[in-house]
C-alpha cells in the first residue's frame, strides 16, 4: 500500500518515501508526539493478511526492540493504526554503506573503524541470542559523524519463515522455498548469505560472521566476493566459490587477512564463533597501523590471535597427542589395560583463568573453563580452544549428562544460564544469585547452590527453581543415583571453605548426616568413592553410597590443586570414563601486581609484594594505599608510597574488604564479616589507633562505595538477603554522625552499585544494569530526582571522578575510558573515549567495589595487573591445567572399595 506525503499512521506524519521492496515501503516520518524524525516501515499486504504471521512477528518486534546499542538502529514499535501496519524505526540520516563501496574500494584506515563497529553491533545482539541473518551493504548506514548503524536486525527471522508470496524481485533480500517440497527455507541475500543459509538450514551467530567477512571483503575491493547471472547461480558460488586472496589491497594488515579467512570458513564449526574475535582482530590491525608488514598470499591461513601455537608446547607433548589421546579416543580408556597418561593444557599468552571452576564432559572429550570471565571449550583432540558463551562474566561451567550442553553462571546477567557444546545462542534456566557450584543430575534437574543462599533446583530445560537447602553458607551440590539424597558442603560463613563440614541430606525427609568434619568440593564417583577438598589437596574416601556411609580413611590423590574463588570448590571434575583434569596451584594464582599507569600507556610497577589484592584506593592526600587482600585472612592493608612499607589495618578471622577513605584521611570505611554472616559496615583510625567501631547491623549484605566531601554522608549499596539475580540491590546512604540515619537513594528491579560522588559534592556516578547490559549513570546528590544522564555508550564499570570533577572515567573491557564533563550548573558530559588500553583487572568483571584509582594531580591511574609481571618471578599467573586419562585405576588401587 503506498502512502503519500502527508498521510498519517497513529501520531506520524509522512514526510516522504524512501525505500520499497520484498520487506514492504520504507518512508520518512514525522512522530508528532515525541516531536522526532522515525522511519516507517509499512508491512507488505501478503503479511498482513495473514494473522498467524503477524501475531508473530508482534511477539518478534519485542525481542528485537529490546535491542540497546549505539551501532543498531532501534525499533521504536508497531504502530497498528487503520489497514496498514507499521514498524516504527530509528531514522537514520547518510548515506549506506552500499553507497560509499559504489564509489570504489574504502581505504584500510576508514574501512577497518566501519567494520568494526558493525562487529560490535553483532556482538551486542548475539549477547540477546539474536540474530540479523540478512547483514549486507544496504544493511549498513554511515553517519557523517563515522558512526555506523546497522538496520533491519533480525527482521529476516520477524518476517519468515516464508516470504515466497512477497515480491523478491523489488528486494536483494529474498526467500525461496524448494519447488517440490516445500521443505527448504533460504532466507536472507544471496550474495551475503552463508553456506548454511544457501542450503536452507537454520542460521546461527556464525551465520551472520560469514556475512560480515563477505561485506568487510567487499568494503577492501570494491567488488562483490560472490556473483553469478541469477540467484542460483550466486548461490553456486557461495557455496563453492573460493576467495582468491590475492586480490586484497597489498597493505591489508595480517590479523584483518585472518579474520577474513576466519570468517569465510564454509564449515560453521572452523568459522569464527564470536564477533568480538572479529574486533580483537581489528584493533591487532589498528594497533599495527603504521606497519609495513604484510602477509604473502598462501592458500593456509596465518593461526589468529586466540590461536597461536604455544611455544612451551614441544615435540613431547606433540608425540603423546599422537600416540596416547590417538589410543584413548578410540574408546580404550575405560579398559583396565588402558595406561594412565598425564599431559598438561597450556593456555595462549592472551588468556589466565583466574581461580574458576572446570568441567570436563563425561566422555572426556572436552574440557570447559573461564578465562576473563569468558566461556571457553577445548576439545583434548585439538590445541586451541573456543569462545562458546559470550563475554558476559562467566564461572562455574558444568556439562550435561549427555555432555552436549555446558551450563555455567552468568555473574552480569545473575543467571545460571546453558548454551550448546555445538555453539549457538544461550539458554537462560533461571535467575539466581552468585552460584556456589553447581552440577547436572542424570533426571535433567540441575542443583546449584548460591553465595549467601543455599541451594535450589532447577529442571535443565529451565523453569522456577525449587528450594532445596536454606542454610546460607551451603554450596557444591549433587544429587546422589537415585535423585533422592543430596551430597554438599556446609561452611560456617563466607570464604570459610577449609573448615566447612561435607553432608548428606535426604530431601524426603531432611535428615542430615555429617560425613566428613573438614573438607569442601564433595563429589560422588560411581567408582564408589567421595572426593573431596582438604586444602590444597584432593582427598579420596571409599563411600558406601546406599547406607551412606564412609567405610575408609582419607587418601591424598593430588597435591597442590587450586581452589576456586566465591564457588568454594577445588578447580578439579572426573570424567565418567576416568579422565581427571584439574588445575595445579600456582603462587600466581592469587597475586595481583600495582602499577602507576600514565595517560600516554608506560607503566611504573610499585614495589608492594605481589599478593591477591582486590580493591585498591588511594588517601585524599595520596600518600598511601588502601588494599583489600582476600588471602591469608582477608583483611585490610595500607601501602605507604613514601616509605614503601605495608601495615596491616585490620585483624581477626572475619572477613573485611571494599575500604573506602574518608575526605579528611583519618578513617577507613570498609565491610566487615566479623559480627556474623552478613557484612556490615565498620570504620577504623586509618593509622590503626583506636578500636574498630560499627556503624550498622544489619541482616543484610552492605558493601560502602563513597564519602561525600563534607564527611557527612556516606553511600553504600546493600543486597537484601534471599533475593535471586546476582548484584541487585538498592544505593542507601548512611549519616556519619550520632544518629547513624540510613535512608534509601536508589531502589529499582536493576543492580545500582559502585557509587561515585564528584569532587564538588554535586552529582554522584553509579554503575546500573538497567538497560540490559552494565552502563554509567549521573544523577545530582543528594537530591537525585534532578535528572538523570548516562555516560557510556557501549558498557561501562566502576565509575571514578577526576581530582578537579572535570573528567569521570570508568572501566570497560577495552582498558579505562573517560568523559569530559563541562563546567556549569548542568550536567553535561561529552563522548568517551579510550584513555588507558585494558586490559587490567576489573576491567571486565561487573561486581561490586572500585579496582583502580587516579592519582592527585589526573595523570597516572593506579590499575592492577594478573600475575606477578617479573621474567625472574616465580608468579606467573595460572596458565594451564592438568588431565590425567584413566585416573581412577590409580584410585581405584590406592583406595580400594569393596
Amino acid at each position: 500500500m503506498r502512502l503519500a506525503t502527508g498521510t498519517t499512521l497513529g501520531p506520524y506524519e509522512v514526510l516522504a518515501a524512501i525505500g520499497a521492496g520484498g520487506m514492504g515501503e520504507v518512508y520518512k516520518a514525522r512522530d508528532t508526539k515525541l516531536d522526532r524524525d522515525v522511519a516507517l516501515k509499512i508491512l507488505p499486504d501478503a503479511f498482513v493478511n495473514d494473522p498467524e504471521r503477524l501475531a508473530r512477528f508482534q511477539r518478534e518486534a519485542k525481542v528485537l526492540a529490546s535491542l540497546n546499542h549505539p551501532n543498531i538502529a532501534q525499533i521504536y514499535g508497531l504502530e497498528e493504526s487503520g489497514d496498514s501496519p507499521a514498524l516504527v524505526l530509528e531514522y537514520v540520516e547518510g548515506p549506506t554503506l552500499q553507497d560509499r563501496i559504489a564509489n570504489g574500494p574504502i581505504p584500510l584506515d576508514e574501512a577497518l573503524p566501519i567494520a568494526r563497529q558493525i562487529a560490535e553491533a553483532l556482538e551486542a545482539a548475539h549477547e540477546q541470542g539474536i540474530i540479523h541473518r540478512d547483514l549486507k551493504p544496504a544493511n549498513v548506514k554511515v553517519k557523517d559523524d563515522g558512526t555506523v548503524k546497522v538496520l533491519d536486525f533480525g527482521l529476516a527471522k520477524a518476517l519468515g519463515p516464508d516470504l515466497s508470496d512477497l515480491d523478491a524481485a523489488n528486494s536483494p533480500t529474498m526467500t525461496m522455498t524448494a519447488a517440490a517440497t516445500k521443505m527448504g527455507v533460504i532466507m536472507g541475500t544471496a550474495a551475503y548469505m552463508s553456506p548454511e543459509q544457501a542450503a536452507g538450514k537454520p542460521a546461527d551467530r556464525r551465520s551472520d560472521n560469514w556475512s560480515f567477512g563477505v561485506v568487510l571483503w567487499e568494503m577492501l575491493t570494491g567488488r562483490q566476493l560472490f556473483t553469478g547471472e541469477s540467484i542460483s547461480h550466486v548461490l553456486a558460488s557461495v557455496l563453492k566459490t573460493d576467495p582468491d586472496w590475492n586480490e586484497l589491497p597489498a597493505n591489508t594488515p595480517l590479523s584483518v587477512r585472518r579474520l577474513l579467512r576466519r570468517c569465510l570458513e564454509r564449515t560453521p564449526k572452523k568459522r569464527l564463533p564470536d564477533a568480538a574475535m572479529a574486533r580483537l582482530e581489528i584493533d591487532e590491525a589498528d594497533a599495527a597501523s603504521g606497519s609495513s608488514a604484510t602477509e604473502p598470499t598462501a592458500p593456509v591461513a596465518p593461526p589468529a590471535i586466540w590461536q597461536r601455537p604455544i611455544a612451551v608446547v614441544g615435540l613431547a607433548l606433540v608425540t603423546l597427542a599422537l600416540g596416547a589421546f590417538g589410543a584413548w579416543f578410540q574408546g580404550s580408556a575405560s579398559s583396565p589395560a588402558a595406561p594412565v597418561t598425564r599431559t598438561s593444557i597450556v593456555l595462549p599468552p592472551s588468556q589466565t583463568t583466574g581461580r574458576t571452576s572446570i568441567g570436563i564432559s563425561p566422555l572426556g572429550t572436552h574440557v570447559a573453563y573461564i578465562s576473563n570471565r569468558q566461556l571457553y571449550v577445548r576439545a583434548l583432540n585439538e590445541f586451541e580452544a573456543q569462545p562458546l558463551a559470550s563475554a558476559n562474566n562467566s564461572l562455574s561451567p558444568f556439562f550435561s549428562p549427555d555432555g552436549q550442553w555446558i551450563g555455567f553462571y552468568s555473574l552480569q546477567e545473575g543467571a545460571l544460564k546453558k548454551v550448546a557444546l555445538s555453539g549457538g545462542g544461550e539458554v537462560t534456566l533461571t535467575q539466581a544469585g552468585i552460584t556456589s557450584g553447581a552440577s547436572w543430575g542424570d533426571d535433567d534437574t540441575i542443583v546449584f547452590g548460591q553465595w549467601q543462599g543455599g541451594i535450589r533446583r532447577v529442571s535443565g530445560a529451565g523453569g522456577p527453581s525449587e528450594e532445596l537447602v536454606t542454610d546460607t553458607w551451603a554450596g557444591n551440590p549433587q544429587l546422589l543415583p537415585g535423585g533422592e539424597t543430596l551430597l554438599f558442603v556446609l561452611a560456617e560463613g563466607p570464604f570459610d571453605w577449609g573448615t566447612s563440614q561435607i553432608v548428606v541430606e535426604r530431601l524426603a525427609t531432611g535428615e542430615r548426616t555429617v560425613l566428613i568434619e573438614e573438607g569442601y568440593s564433595p563429589r560422588y564417583l560411581e567408582t564408589g568413592h567421595l572426593l573431596y577438598g582438604l586444602g590444597d589437596s584432593l582427598m579420596a574416601v571409599p563411600f558406601d553410597v546406599e547406607r551412606l556411609e564412609v567405610t575408609g580413611g582419607p587418601v591424598p590423590m593430588v597435591e597442590g590443586v587450586n581452589r576456586a574463588e566465591f564457588a568454594g570448590a577445588a578447580v578439579v571434575d572426573v570424567a565418567r570414563n576416568g579422565t581427571l583434569v584439574y588445575q595445579p596451584f600456582q603462587a600466581g594464582a592469587r597475586v595481583r601486581t600495582l602499577m602507576w599507569v600514565g595517560r600516554d600507556g608506560t607503566e611504573e610497577r610499585l614495589p608492594v609484594p605481589a599478593r591477591y589484592f582486590i580493591y585498591a584506593r588511594l588517601s585524599p592526600d595520596g600518600t598511601r594505599v588502601v588494599l583489600d587482600a582476600r588471602d591469608e585472612e582477608n583483611d585490610i592493608w595500607i601501602w605507604h608510597l613514601e616509605r614503601e612499607t605495608l601495615t596491616r589495618l585490620t585483624f581477626g578471622a572475619g572477613y573485611d574488604g571494599f575500604p573506602v577513605w574518608t575526605p579528611d584521611g583519618q578513617r577507613v570505611v570498609f565491610a566487615s564479616g566479623v559480627t556474623g554472616e552478613n557484612a556490615n559496615l565498620f570504620w577504623r583510625a586509618a593509622d590503626g589507633t583506636g578500636t574498630l567501631e560499627q556503624l550498622t547491623d544489619s541482616p543484610n549484605r552492605q558493601v560502602p562505595s563513597s564519602v561525600s566531601p563534607d564527611g557527612t554522608r556516606l553511600v553504600f549499596w546493600e543486597y537484601p538477603r534471599g533475593v535471586e539475580g546476582g548484584d541487585v540491590g538498592d544505593l542507601m546512604t548512611l549519616t556519619l554522625d550520632a544518629e547513624r540515619r540510613i535512608e534509601p537513594l536508589i531502589a529499582d528491579e536493576s543492580a545500582v552499585l559502585n557509587a561515585e560522588i564528584s569532587p564538588d559534592g554535586r552529582w554522584m556516578a553509579y554503575q546500573s544494569d538497567r538497560s540490559g547490559s552494565h552502563e554509567i549513570y549521573v544523577q545530582p546528590f543528594p537530591e537525585i530526582d534532578g535528572g538523570m544522564w548516562q555516560v557510556s555508550t557501549a558498557g561501562g564499570l566502576r565509575p571514578l571522578w577526576g581530582p578537579d570533577g572535570q573528567e569521570l572515567f570508568y572501566q570497560t573491557s577495552a582498558g579505562v575510558m573517560g568523559v569530559t564533563i563541562e563546567p556549569g550548573t548542568t550536567f553535561m558530559p561529552g563522548t568517551p573515549e579510550l584513555v588507558v588500553p585494558g586490559p587490567y583487572y576489573g576491567s571486565a568483571a561487573g561486581g561490586s567495589g572500585r579496582t583502580y584509582d587516579i592519582s592527585l594531580d589526573g595523570q597516572r591511574f593506579l590499575l592492577m595487573k594478573e600475575g606477578a609481571i617479573d621474567a625472574d618471578d616465580p608468579f606467573a599467573g595460572l596458565t594451564r591445567f592438568h588431565v590425567v586419562q584413566n585416573w581412577t585405576q590409580e584410585l581405584l588401587e590406592r583406595v580400594p572399595v569393596p
